[in-house]
């Protein structure tokens, strides 16, 4: 009889959590809706994966490559699709500025080593494509995933350029994301702080005959977002 009672009052306290946590959530049939929209702002720490040519020592001039990262920032738009209870479809078209530094290791005309530094600002129209896994709601908080494409256009790409003083990158990135975030629901709208890493899978390099690109067989793009949106 005892157990039954205490099982009574713990099932009872435990309802009474439930039903007082659904009084006081925020927009409780906000995540019911088909269609929603938003914006977003972050910063970017924005480099490269640079991988050498495999026969780096038959290029003597050329010694070492390493990539700087400073950073920038993003700004996005949001459109939110429901699909079910636990996933989103989003497509967050945005715009990010940012500097992309290498700095090279090279010998110069007398045999002393120099450094030599290439800064690439960039100016980057982008294209994410997500699919958003949603916990279950607990409170005002649930716990999210997100995993997608992204497509990139650079405005400032000088691929073309015939100036050899110019690093050149290619115009267009293709990469993959993935990230992590916790929803926070406020009386008229909804906050969310999130982590996004891209790996980009394009190779960025642009033979252009000059010591710095020969010495490069691979360039792609490695960055982290950290965000915060408003819907």
């Amino acid at each position: 009889m005892r157990r039954l009672l205490f099982l009574s009052l713990v099932l009872s306290l435990w309802a009474g959590v439930l039903q007082a946590q659904d009084r006081l959530q925020n927009m409780p049939r906000y995540d019911n809706r088909k269609l929603h929209f938003g914006f977003s702002v972050g910063v970017n720490y924005m480099g490269f994966k640079v991988d050498p040519i495999p026969n780096l020592a038959g290029l003597r001039e050329f010694k070492n490559v390493k990539n700087v990262v400073e950073p920038g920032y993003t700004i996005s738009i949001i459109s939110n699709v429901r699909l079910g209870h636990h996933f989103d479809l989003r497509f967050l078209p945005g715009f990010a500025s940012t500097v992309r530094n290498l700095e090279f290791q090279v010998l110069d005309n007398n045999d002393q080593l120099v450094l030599e530094e290439r800064n690439i600002e960039s100016a980057l129209l982008e294209f994410p494509l997500h699919l958003k896994f949603k916990s279950e709601r607990i409170g005002n908080y649930r716990l999210y995933v997100v995993g997608g494409a992204k497509y990139t256009l650079d405005l400032s790409s000088d691929e073309d350029s015939e100036d050899d003083r110019v690093f050149k990158l290619q115009q267009d990135d293709f990469g993959y994301q993935a990230g992590v975030g916790i929803d926070i629901y406020f009386e008229f709208f909804k906050f969310s702080p999130q982590l996004i890493v891209t790996f980009g899978a394009t190779n960025l390099r642009v033979a252009d005959g000059t010591l710095l690109v020969a010495g490069i067989q691979n360039l792609q793009t490695r960055s982290i977002l950290l965000n915060l949106t408003f819907e």
